[in-house]
């Protein structure tokens, strides 16, 4: 049901020249209905009854893969949803954990050297800041790696001033 109501295709960006310091975001039309699929949902996810066990069925690396994507729409109001909920999901399945932080290393890599467009890297660096307090020291390999070759990077686009409170958190 959740996924039947959120996944679905962005429209392309309206403003190419798009500054969130100068210009309103385009908000979604369908938020109203929006809201109430990512409340539910998440209160789902929160329930003391809710098992991963049986959740894992549906919540999967296609699901999380499609959630993903929805980080790049306009609506701030949505990507702060997207944002509690990938965290739930990051907590409650230990399994798709190095999964999620691959994937969101691709799109912050895919933003630095692609795109140079993504309206979700302030809500991912946030989950991300919370991910890494929980590293355990000493960092391993791979932690390291990631800060050289995905994080430093993210100090190059031009658009820094967009989401440089979130990379110094």
């Amino acid at each position: 049901m959740v996924g039947k109501n959120i996944f679905r295709v962005l429209p392309p960006s309206e403003n190419c020249e798009f500054d969130p310091e100068e210009d309103e975001p385009t908000l979604e039309v369908s938020w109203p209905h929006l809201q109430l699929v990512y409340e539910l949902f998440l209160r789902f996810l929160e329930s003391p009854d809710f098992q991963a066990s049986i959740g894992k069925k549906y919540i999967d690396q296609r699901f999380v893969l499609k959630l993903l994507d929805l980080f790049d729409s306009e609506d701030p109001r949505e990507r702060d949803f997207l944002k509690t909920v990938l965290h739930r999901i990051y907590g409650k399945f230990l399994g798709l954990r190095a999964f999620i932080r691959k994937h969101i290393n691709n799109m912050f890599l895919r933003f630095v050297y692609e795109t140079d467009s993504f309206n979700g890297v302030g809500e991912l660096l946030e989950i991300l800041g919370s991910i890494i307090n929980g590293f355990a020291l000493p960092l391993k390999q791979e932690h390291k790696v990631f800060l050289v070759k995905v994080l430093l990077p993210l100090h190059k686009p031009k658009c820094l001033s967009l989401y440089h409170a979130q990379v110094f958190i």
